[in-house]
């Protein structure tokens, strides 16, 4: 690339003396001397091969190179300006795009409400949501997501876990088992059954088989589901049961399927997740999710913690679980 000679320090200078034509104003305003001033002008003139003022003792004028000059400089420095700008939004998290990693049937009434939130406030943020099934449920923050929604615990290093909400865990049964028409039930009531698990490997796959109670002993894996939708299939079929969380007994509920509350299961947690480091957009979008959900919680009743029977259609079970759900 050519270096010209100048640089935009120069052609500021000279737009600053352009709007004063008065060298003494025009360095206060730069906040340097008159003499280094006049040398940088001087110097400007002198690459450029032109006489940009014509100045006496008594006025400073432009001359015709400088009253072009002026124009072009001014268009310089007002593309150098949002060159700068932008940069800076990229950098502070105002602009850029953001990939999102979701954790199906995690935080479903809150997923739309911190994204409208964090859309209106930074609407020149390209927001890529991908969604994982049970396989990841990292939720794509080991493999380059920018932040994810996801259910601790997970398997990942070096990651950053806000809590958002925390709720009841729920056993999801067949309607002809002996305890579906029981409130809540033990955890040690289920050790036993067969049950369907998630198809990875690992922290999380033991945490919704209830593998710390089990004193050792191997569960009954009898199916693997990687969706909810597949897992509420197997349950009703009489495959086995499941241990899951009351949002999803709430969105998801069917008939076929009862879901008592695990009453001496502590709450699941719903949670960010931030990579280290982060880039600013990822942490902004984690502030926006507590703000929401913290504001959410202020706002709603609290729940019960009665097992929730199937609901009569979509809106009704959204309705359902906008109670807040931690106990």
């Amino acid at each position: 690339m050519q270096n010209f000679g100048f640089d935009l320090r120069q052609l500021r200078a000279f737009v600053v003396v352009a709007e004063e034509l008065n060298f003494l104003r025009a360095a206060q305003r730069l906040h340097i001397s008159q003499p280094a001033l006049s040398q940088t002008i001087r110097h400007l003139e002198g690459t450029l091969g032109v006489v940009l003022f014509d100045r006496n003792t008594r006025s400073v004028e432009l001359t015709e190179a400088g009253q072009d000059l002026l124009r072009d400089a001014n268009k310089v420095l007002g593309h150098a300006q949002k060159l700068a700008d932008n940069a800076l939004d990229h950098a502070t998290g105002i602009r850029g795009v953001l990939n999102i990693g979701f954790l199906i049937g995690t935080g479903v009434d809150l997923m739309p409400e911190v994204l409208r939130a964090f859309s209106e406030r930074y609407p020149d943020v390209r927001v890529l949501v991908k969604e994982f099934d049970f396989s990841n449920p990292e939720a794509g923050i080991n493999d380059g997501m920018d932040v994810a929604v996801l259910r601790p615990p997970i398997s990942a290093d070096h990651v950053e876990l806000r809590t958002l909400l925390e709720e009841p865990c729920v056993a999801c049964l067949p309607l002809g088992h002996p305890l579906a028409q029981e409130k809540s039930v033990s955890v040690y009531q289920l050790l036993d059954e067969p049950i369907v698990a998630a198809p990875s490997r690992g922290v999380w796959r033991n945490y919704w088989i209830a593998d710390e109670y089990r004193g050792g002993r191997a569960a009954k894996v009898v199916h693997e589901a990687g969706t909810v939708e597949s897992e509420l299939q197997a349950v009703a079929s009489g495959r086995g049961i499941s241990i899951t969380a009351l949002s999803t007994a709430l969105f998801y509920a069917r008939r076929g399927v009862s879901f008592p509350v695990i009453r001496d299961m502590p709450a699941c947690r719903i949670a960010v997740a931030l990579p280290e480091p982060a880039t600013i957009a990822a942490k902004n979008f984690a502030d926006m999710a507590v703000a929401v959900a913290k504001s959410g919680q202020r706002d709603r009743p609290v729940g019960s913690t009665d097992s929730p029977q199937p609901a009569q259609d979509s809106s009704r079970r959204r309705r359902s679980l906008r109670i807040a759900l931690r106990q």
